[in-house]
């Protein structure tokens, strides 16, 4: 029924290494707006069960309440960063059928950066990471929980990526090897 939209597009011999959503602190303000909708009408509840009408409102004010609640956690979870052992996926979930995603190889990373940034960034410990690449494009993802290791993680990746060799390369090598003995003889 849905689409796996991690695993359909991995590259050949590519292997998810970390997925990372967004620090739970960016979701606190959704997570008070649900509880007070939710919790709200429960209150006027003698009001609402007085008459009919009065309780079709309670029971949509609280499908709203849960309709916005599912919708936020949707948000969260389909807003992510991948990290494979080939590239960097940012998916930036705009709505429910509206994403962007941006894409870096390992190879083509020049920089990462990260900032922290207000009080509640720094007492939970997230922030927005920067990925500089080569031609000037980069990604920017916002608050990453634990910004210093993603950081750490990909460099690692970066350089577990470049210290791989494709079997073809593997046979040029060899190959590049015999002729060079050959020319010494």
């Amino acid at each position: 029924m849905f689409r796996d939209p991690i695993s359909n597009n991995l590259k050949e011999d590519e292997e998810i290494d970390e997925i990372i959503r967004k620090h739970w602190g960016s979701f606190i303000k959704q997570v008070v707006v649900t509880f007070v909708l939710l919790v709200l009408p429960f209150f006027f509840i003698v009001f609402f069960f007085s008459r009919w009408w009065t309780m079709l409102i309670f029971f949509i004010w609280v499908t709203v309440g849960i309709s916005y609640g599912i919708y936020q956690w949707l948000m969260w979870y389909l807003d992510s960063l991948i990290l494979t052992n080939q590239r960097v996926i940012n998916i930036d979930q705009k709505s429910l059928f509206s994403k962007s995603v941006a894409e870096i190889p390992l190879e083509h990373i020049q920089d990462i950066t990260y900032e922290i940034d207000g009080i509640a960034a720094s007492l939970f410990g997230f922030g927005m990471l920067n990925v500089a690449s080569e031609g000037g494009n980069g990604m920017r993802v916002k608050n990453v929980a634990n910004p210093q290791e993603i950081q750490e993680l990909i460099f690692d990746l970066k350089i577990a990526a470049d210290l791989t060799v494709s079997a073809e390369e593997l046979v040029e090598l060899i190959q590049e090897s015999r002729d060079n003995a050959k020319k010494k003889k």
